[in-house]
This record gives structure tokens, sequence and C-alpha cells, in this order.
């Protein structure tokens, strides 16, 4: 195993598996999985498009990667 697992992958890990499909639901937009290395765990969210901003979002939290998209989409309400 690589490290890297699609959103669509079976999820194991201290966090709920549930709560990452649950964000990446509400960006159809983004393709969102998690990454374990050894210096830790992070979330990544890469547009299925290059005309969507930010394209590609890279933390260690999944709040955090939740702010940042919002962030990036203008027309939805807060």
């Amino acid at each position: 195993m690589t490290g890297n697992e699609p959103m669509t992958s079976h999820l194991a890990g201290p966090r709920d598996p549930d709560e990452l499909a649950l964000t990446a639901a509400g960006f159809p937009a983004f393709h969102l999985w998690r990454e374990t290395t050894g210096e830790g765990t992070r979330y990544i969210a890469r547009a299925r498009s290059l005309t969507i901003h930010p394209h590609a979002v890279v933390t260690g939290s999944l709040p955090e990667l939740t702010a940042a998209l919002t962030a990036g989409q203008p027309d939805r309400e807060l």
C-alpha cells in the first residue's frame, strides 16, 4: 500500500471514514482523500476541472480542508 487512499477505498484509521465521505459529498467538484505517512495524516482535495479554484488543497485537518474549500466557493452561503 502506498499510503494514498482515494475517497472510494475502505478507509481505516483513527477518524470515522464517514466523516470524510460526508465532507466529499458536500464538494462534488473535488476528489477528496486522506494520506497517512510517517509524518502523520493529511487531507487532500483536488478539483475535477482546471477551471475550479482552489485547484488543490493539502492540510493536516479535515475541518481546515472544509474551510479552504468553502472559502473558495463565493456563491456558497456560509
